[in-house]
């Protein structure tokens, strides 16, 4: 992996799911073609399954879980799926993120969980890209946004308030978060 100085770069991820989100290549792409990513900006792409990767890139199918955060800490930007476990890790980073849920309808995952994960984080004021408009948009104006608590976090509490609120059925609670590794 090349050195990378911090907040010298944006860093692009689409988790390692068995799903291509080549649309997000595609927009990458368009985006530097048009010159809103600067062809002089060094753009680091995770890609995992995508077939189509942006012209111009430093690509990666897979990064190490020690190399990703180390990017992630020095990138200037992050555009990533809305993957729970890139939240998570979002959220504990001080550093400027837009969030693209992948979609059903295009092939890109087996259901529209991140589009529903998506529209609850908007609401939080998160950025949120649906086109490649709004992904233009957010790359010319990034913000730090705070997540406050990540996904999981959220799973945590709601084991927590069921085992108090049915203590006597906690035993049952607690094996259940614990098979969802929710502890």
């Amino acid at each position: 992996m090349a050195i990378v100085e911090e907040n010298t770069m944006i860093l692009v991820t689409v988790g390692t799911e068995q799903y291509p989100f080549n649309r997000l290549m595609e927009w990458i792409d368009s985006l530097i073609k048009l010159s809103i990513i600067s062809p002089e900006e060094k753009v680091i792409v995770q890609y995992g399954s995508c077939t189509h990767l942006p012209k111009n890139v430093e690509a990666y199918p897979i990064l190490q879980p020690t190399e990703f955060q180390d990017l992630a800490q020095k990138a200037r930007l992050i555009i990533a799926h809305c993957g729970e476990g890139t939240i998570d890790l979002l959220a504990t980073l001080k550093v400027p993120f837009i969030l693209v849920p992948r979609s059903h309808i295009f092939g890109e995952h087996v259901d529209n969980h991140q589009l529903e994960l998506a529209a609850a984080l908007r609401l939080k004021g998160i950025c949120i890209a649906q086109s490649k408009q709004e992904l233009a948009y957010f790359v010319s104006e990034p913000k730090l946004a705070s997540l406050g608590k990540a996904p999981t976090d959220y799973y945590h509490d709601i084991c927590d308030s069921l085992s108090q609120r049915f203590q006597d059925r906690a035993l049952l609670f607690l094996l259940l978060c614990d098979q969802f590794n929710l502890l």
